[in-house]
This record gives C-alpha cells, structure tokens and sequence, in this order.
C-alpha cells in the first residue's frame, strides 16, 4: 500500500464575520482563518497537491472587500507568500508534480492550476458539470470561480484532467474522493493513507476542527443537509482530519508536519 506523508502549507489568512463560518450563530463575531494547501509525498518518492492556492491576490481581493469589507481583506504578500516561492522553499518543483486533486473551484484553491504543466488534475465529475451547467448561473459568478481556469481545464489540460466519480476510493495508490458537496456544488474530499492511519480533507465543507467537534456547519454553503451528511463521513472514515482553513491546524503542528514520511 502507498503511503504519503502531509505537510501544510500557509500563504494567506483573513479576518471573517463568525457566522461564515459557523452557521446561522455567533452574529457580531470575527474570525480568523488561514489558508492552506498541501504537499503530499509518496514513499516513492512522487510529489502531489492538495489544491493549488491563489495565485495574485490583488485578482480576488476586490470581490472581498465588497463582500466583507477591508476589516475582511485577504492578508497575503506576494513578494514573500506566492504559491511558486513556497514551493521552492519546499524543494518542489512545479513541473515534477505529478497530480493536483482540486477540492473546489473557488479561486484560492484552484487558481494556480496553470503552474503546473505536468500534472494530472483530479476535480469531481458531478462537480464539474454542475459548474459548467450550474441549475442558477448566479451560484458561479466570476472570479469565484475563475473563469480562465475552467477554460484551461476544459481546453489546454483536457487530456490531464480527471473525472472522479461520487465514490472513488482509489484514484491512485492511496489516494480516494467522495462528492461531499454542502459548501459547493463541487466540493470534494479527498483520502490518504499515511502511516497515522486514514487522513482526510473535507476541503472547505469543513472549515474547522470545531465544526466537525460540535456539529456544527459551515455558513458559507450550498446545501447545509450536506455538510451534515459530510460530518458524519468524516468523524467515520477518518484517523486524521485536515481541515483547509483553521489555524489551530498549525497549533497542533507547528511546522505544518501532519503527518511526517
């Protein structure tokens, strides 16, 4: 059996009102939440992601700050927090990345797929579909979901893009999805097996350990009946949960370490 290890990797944070994150509760309340994506490391050597991050954050920021004002801004500076000098940093080179398993399309987990020439990229089947024909075009709006991304994916990387289905428990060695919807019509999670035991990323159907610890959904979705169905999932299948955006991820690991080889 393959085997990986995990490590995550912070380039952005922002300060958000509670209630996206917690639903329908703690009105007035700000938040904080990071921003992540992950290097996988097979035991052969084989290096993949989890998500890509954003790629210029000055291309998102202003639909941030007209959702959520400047108190809400995306705090990322991309002298010293672009996702190429990350990787670098991390001995990565994008050319050698052999797989990119997108979570979603909204643009901070997606919108750096060109950067990577060579790898096969892994987005759920419903998902796509219901964002190319999405039942109420307002669900997709631009630069959410980034329009020249899709376009790649449906064009240029056509021959590397891989469809998986609701139920995919192995795309390659060690590695599974499941459609989770709930946060968006295209939201995945994804299985990995390491030497801890089964980890897994919600992606951002689950924001926080503490949605999952108390049951308590995210704000910013889709279908809540979802994010309840994907809780339970996870607390079942999981020895290790990676959630995408909570700092307490790097409390418990200081070094982004989830999970060493």
């Amino acid at each position: 059996m393959a085997i990986y290890s995990i490590k995550a990797i912070k380039y952005c944070e922002q300060t958000v009102p509670a209630p996206q994150m917690f639903f329908m509760s703690r009105w007035g309340e700000w938040m904080v939440a990071d921003f992540f994506f992950f290097i996988l490391r097979r035991d052969d050597g084989k290096v993949m992601l989890i998500d890509t991050g954003l790629r210029d954050v000055d291309e998102i920021q202003p639909l941030v700050l007209a959702g959520v004002g400047h108190k809400g801004r995306f705090r990322m500076d991309m002298e010293t927090q672009n996702v190429p000098l990350l990787l670098r940093k991390e001995g990565v080179d994008p050319a050698d990345v052999e797989y990119v398993f997108i979570s979603h399309f909204h643009y901070d987990h997606c919108s750096n797929a060109k950067l990577f020439p060579n790898a096969k990229f892994v987005v759920s089947r419903t998902g796509w579909h219901l964002t190319l024909d999405p039942p109420v075009p307002a669900m997709v709006p631009d630069v959410l979901f980034p329009r020249d991304v899709l376009a790649y994916f449906a064009n240029e990387a056509r021959d590397r893009l891989i469809l998986v289905d609701d139920e995919a428990p192995e795309i390659v060695p060690g590695i599974g999805a499941f459609y989770v919807g709930g946060h968006t019509m295209c939201s995945q999670a994804f299985t990995v097996q390491t030497k801890e035991g089964l980890a897994v990323f919600p992606g951002d159907t689950i924001f926080y350990y503490e949605n999952l610890e108390k049951n308590h959904p995210v704000g910013l979705a889709v279908d809540i009946v979802e994010c309840y169905q994907a809780m339970d999932r996870v607390r079942e299948l999981a020895d290790v949960v990676v959630p995408p955006h909570d700092p307490a991820l790097l409390q418990r690991y200081p070094d982004g370490v989830v999970v060493d080889d």
